[in-house]
């Protein structure tokens, strides 16, 4: 069974919502948010908690896109070691990123004590195994750098590794203690929730067809009403459009395809992520896996397809092989697939290019945790931090080389570096 690109094995699972209503008349706010996975609702959330004027808008429903449909993987720090960050950001925001990071796990786990939010919540720990001897030297580095800046990370061998993943895939992996897994769309449903009890409004349906100047507010007009406030907040991550020019243009979309098993037999599921951690690789075309907390597995990689095509689909098996198998491909039971924003630092961006409009995107499979933490960040300099004072700098628009392009290039770019990891392997 093999379900629509729109739809995700958590839409079975996930916690109930009403889906809202659309926005069909003319209102005004004080902020009009874009978007309604977990950055916006977390904007929202934090907004509405001190009494602002909010109003959530999606041209479907919270969770809809990638937030509702990834993996649910908390993990809690960037593709590169911290002297690189710093490098990149200087010695004000770099380690302020840093921190973000270190702290994006312990972040997302409170809010959802803070707020009793249900969402199937394991903080048992990120594993993240070595593909080949000579991806070991880059954990170790990642290791040592991040363990510097107080993130709870170690490293795991031999036996005691393939005990904790039920595997002999990797014999040299690094745990992140503070990671860990959520339902996603329980999640960002139950953001939803809450954000409504505190008093924003949310509207599904309602896709932006543009977005102008009123005076000294801004106008967001919708397919049937339109919103008027001091403040539009663009969350729309993987799915940007070119609703505000040159957005769409800093980020290119990757596509996250998964998988889901049959549901497996008690020996089984106890004998996979016995303590419940979640399992990543250092492939380029990486592999990574969890398990649904009830009795599943949930298998994933890169891909090209939102409908998980044919070549994704064998991406999978052959990963499935590579690191269970003791399952085959035959139990792998639906497929659907998100699409992730990457930047071309590998870092989240927040971008103000006019008063009162405000950007935050780019989480680079990250996104769990790190949309999590934007949602606070935005609402802080909504409710007065000046960006200087933000933890993620405020940067201009910076468009990709050929960003025209970037379909042709993801594809070449996933076949070069399969090739690549299937190299390292083959003379480690």
């Amino acid at each position: 069974m093999s379900l629509h690109s729109n739809q995700s094995f958590w839409t079975k699972t996930a916690v109930s919502y009403q889906v809202p209503e659309q926005l069909t008349e003319s209102i005004s706010a004080d902020v009009t948010i874009i978007g309604a996975g977990i950055t916006g609702l977390r904007t929202a959330l934090e907004l509405a908690s001190v009494n602002i004027n909010v109003v959530v808008i999606d041209s479907h429903e919270p969770g809809w896109g990638a937030s509702g449909r990834t993996g649910g993987q908390v993990n809690p720090l960037a593709h590169t070691v911290p002297e690189k960050v710093i490098k990149q950001l200087g010695d004000t925001f770099g380690p302020r990123m840093l921190e973000s990071y270190v702290n994006s796990g312990y972040e997302l786990f409170n809010l959802i004590k803070k707020h009793n939010i249900q969402c199937d919540a394991v903080q048992n720990g990120w594993i993240r195994g070595a593909h080949s001897q000579s991806s070991v030297k880059d954990l170790e580095e990642m290791q040592k750098g991040w363990a510097g800046y107080g993130l709870d990370i170690s490293f795991i061998e031999g036996k005691k590794l393939h005990n904790l993943i039920g595997s002999t895939a990797y014999d040299v992996a690094t745990n992140v203690a503070s990671g860990g897994c959520i339902q996603p769309l329980s999640y960002s449903r139950e953001l939803a929730r809450v954000a409504v009890a505190k008093g924003a409004q949310i509207f599904g349906n309602s896709a932006v067809k543009s977005v102008s100047s009123k005076g000294k507010e801004w106008q967001v007009i919708t397919e049937k009403g339109s919103i008027t406030s001091q403040w539009v907040v663009f969350c729309t991550n993987g799915y940007t459009d070119d609703t505000l020019k040159g957005l769409k243009q800093t980020i290119i979309p990757l596509v996250s395809v998964q998988a889901v098993t049959r549901p497996l037999t008690k020996s089984e599921y106890a004998s996979i992520l016995p303590n419940g951690h979640t399992l990543a690789d250092t492939r380029r075309v990486i592999y990574y896996s969890r398990k649904d907390n009830h009795d599943r597995l949930l298998f994933g990689s890169l891909g090209m397809s939102e409908h998980c095509n044919g070549s994704d689909k064998k991406r999978l098996h052959a990963g499935l092989k590579t690191v269970f198998p003791q399952l085959t491909p035959d139990d792998l039971e639906s497929y659907w697939g998100g699409r992730l924003a990457f930047t071309e630092d590998l870092l989240p961006h927040i971008h103000e290019p006019a008063p009162g409009i405000l950007a935050g995107l780019g989480y680079n499979g990250r996104g769990v945790a790190m949309s999590t933490v934007m949602g606070r960040i935005l609402s802080e300099r909504i409710i007065g931090k000046k960006p200087e004072d933000l933890a993620i700098p405020t940067t201009k628009f910076k468009s990709f080389s050929f960003h025209r392009f970037h379909k042709i290039g993801v594809y070449s770019a996933i076949k070069a570096y399969e090739m690549r990891d299937a190299f390292d392997i083959r003379f480690r």
